[in-house]
């Protein structure tokens, strides 16, 4: 198909679209994303006839897209697009026109070269012009052109802000009633005050709720933080071995209750650049899951491993394991695999959140690997210098 004197091939769509789509990496795809994908493998193996003769259907693959999305020339010029990108874009602002011309954005301009030039580019910015808060994807295609793909995040920003705020808010209203709650309920329970079986029952049931309360106000605060960008990591230089041996005394006597056998494997001349006390919270929500999951006599191990640029760090249990179906979604917050067994061990369902989020924070990255045999929770942190 010949647009404005170029041409584009259904093969260099269907590669760009699909770098952008994130194929092949492991990151799931939505539903409508899916059926994208099976659209150009279609289109590559049976063009479009037009006119009587086989050509490619550019058009209909850019109609098919979910967001805003066009082609680039080489000039940087929008030689093609659906109607979503003339209405992100504004009437008559697209067609031939430079990105930096239609949304005022130097940033874009800058990727766009990037693009045009042989490199794709991924950034989250905001469009002057139409004032729109955009996850901006630009592929490099041949002839020195560019697939654009523009997916509009203002309102699901707008309202992830909101939801921040709301739960933070009531996040800190709770902790008053709760402390007070935790204050009285110590002060029955202590010495003094006869209580018959059937009373202290009772009250110690209140005890183990107000604590299991005041662990979901204190991990909703720190996740709330922690998305919206009020912690603020200090980075600098640590040693491993000590904050590994530190989280391991934390969970220990957890550990020997259930008669799990703990090992930490972490050579004393690891470093990381890092934040100490985040890395501890790391391993020991790590470390307090896989005490939970495991069975009795099982075994959790605390693994540090140099990879160079990076330095991974593991918890590894021999648990039940988690199902394919559920580990894209373990690190959201309050999701569960199995609700009815999480909420029996006292989790609240936020602390893998709150493990990706500080990861995030450092520069690193989280992630799991799972089967039958047990589970592997693992975070990658850049290495310190040697």
């Amino acid at each position: 198909m010949a647009l404005f004197g170029r041409r584009i091939t259904i093969a260099e769509a269907a590669a760009a679209i699909r770098a952008e789509l994130g194929e092949g990496t492991g990151t799931p795809l939505a539903p409508e994303l899916i059926d994208l994908s099976r659209l150009l493998r279609r289109l590559q193996a049976e063009p479009i006839l037009v006119g009587g003769s086989a050509q490619p259907g550019l058009q209909e693959i850019l109609d098919a897209l979910p967001d805003a999305a066009g082609v680039l020339d080489g000039r940087g010029r929008i030689s093609a697009g659906n109607a979503m990108l003339d209405a992100l874009l504004g009437p008559g602002r697209s067609r031939g026109r430079t990105l930096l011309e239609a949304t005022r954005s130097s940033e874009l301009a800058d990727a766009t070269g990037l693009a045009i030039g042989g490199k794709f580019e991924k950034r989250e910015l905001t469009l002057p012009a139409q004032g729109r808060l955009v996850l901006a994807m630009l592929a490099p295609l041949s002839g020195a052109r560019a697939m654009l793909v523009l997916r509009d995040l203002t309102e699901q920003k707008r309202g992830e802000s909101m939801r921040r705020d709301f739960i933070a808010n009531a996040s800190h209203e709770l902790r008053t009633p709760v402390s007070a709650i935790s204050g009285a309920v110590e002060t029955l329970l202590g010495p003094g005050i006869p209580l018959d079986d059937s009373a202290r029952g009772f009250i110690e049931m209140i005890s183990r709720h107000a604590d299991r309360l005041s662990r979901l106000t204190r991990d909703l605060l720190d996740l709330s933080r922690l998305e919206s960008g009020e912690w603020k990591p200090e980075l600098g230089p640590i040693e491993l071995l000590p904050v590994c041996e530190a989280a391991l005394g934390l969970v220990r006597e957890r550990a020997e209750q259930k008669r799990l056998n703990l090992n930490c494997d972490a050579a004393s001349t690891l470093r990381v650049v890092a934040d100490r006390r985040a890395v501890e919270q790391i391993l020991v929500n790590l470390l307090d899951n896989a005490v939970k999951f495991t069975p009795e006599g099982g075994r959790v191990t605390l693994l540090a491993d140099d990879l160079g640029a990076q330095v991974l760090l593991a918890v590894i249990d021999t648990g039940p394991g988690i199902e394919p179906r559920h580990q894209q979604r373990i690190f959201e917050r309050f999701y569960r695999a199995d609700p009815g067994r999480s909420r029996e061990a006292g989790g609240t369902g936020l602390g893998l959140a709150i493990v990706k989020h500080l990861a995030q924070a450092q520069g690193g990255e989280a992630g799991v690997e799972s089967g039958a045999g047990g589970s592997r929770f693992w975070v990658k942190l850049r290495a310190a210098e040697r």
